[in-house]
């Protein structure tokens, strides 16, 4: 195991970051929010300032991460919790991958269906239509939150 699979892996399992990369020994990119959209922020980012191959980790990779993580060629790609359709991606992309534990599907947060970026991305194969199916999804369940929101001053 290389020094960065090292340093992505101990930040992931402390808890110290949700999604991170690591280059030369230190963490390049480092995030602690939930969701899919980080990632999809660090890669757009990554696909126009490109460090080079990092070694990313996330605390859950599901297909619709996987996609989206083979846009920046990572040399490596660590999970605690990854599907079998991330492996799926990452192995035909023929990207290196760890993971603590493997999972059939990733559920929404209640546990109740499918995640919905999962869902959202069933049946695409291509990176690119997934990152843009992606930020549609993400923004539609933004304001969705939104419009479900309680307004200040209502009871």
């Amino acid at each position: 195991m290389t020094e960065n699979e090292q340093l992505v892996q101990t930040a992931i399992r402390l808890g110290d970051a949700t999604l991170c990369a690591a280059d030369r020994g230190v963490l390049v990119c480092q995030s602690t929010s939930r969701g899919i959209s980080a990632l999809v922020v660090a890669v757009e980012k990554e696909r126009v300032v490109s460090h080079g191959p990092l070694d990313w980790g996330d605390k859950l990779v599901g297909r619709a991460a996987a996609l989206l993580l083979t846009l920046v060629h990572p040399r490596s790609v660590f999970a605690l919790t990854m599907s079998t359709g991330a492996q799926d991606v990452l192995r035909t992309a023929g990207i290196p991958f760890a993971c603590d534990a493997v999972i059939l599907d990733v559920l929404n947060r209640t546990g109740t269906g499918p995640c919905p970026m999962e869902a959202a991305v069933s049946g695409i194969d291509e990176p690119l239509v997934a990152l843009e199916t992606l930020k549609q999804a993400s923004q539609t369940l933004s304001d969705a939150g939104r419009n479900h929101a309680p307004r200040k001053g209502s009871t």
